[in-house]
């Protein structure tokens, strides 16, 4: 039991820092493309769709990331 404690923090630690450093490398570049793209094109539109505004992880993020982890100190 002890063992899928260990497990389970390692890997929500390591899924949390990566999908952070995800989430803040997608918002950067897809903030540099929506200002590099005219307005009213179909690209423009659809980064604007696509890309939230803020960068910070949300409860449904550490949610899926806890689900994660949790599957993978059960099989791993």
């Amino acid at each position: 039991m002890l063992l899928f404690f260990g497990k389970f923090i390692s890997f929500y630690l390591f899924c949390t820092i990566a999908f952070s450093l995800y989430k803040v490398m997608y918002y950067n570049i897809s903030k540099k493309l929506i200002a590099k793209t005219t307005d009213g094109t179909k690209l423009h539109w659809l980064l604007n769709i696509f890309v939230k505004d803020g960068k910070k992880l949300d409860s449904d993020d550490y949610f899926l990331i806890g689900a994660f982890a949790a599957l993978c100190a059960i099989y791993l």
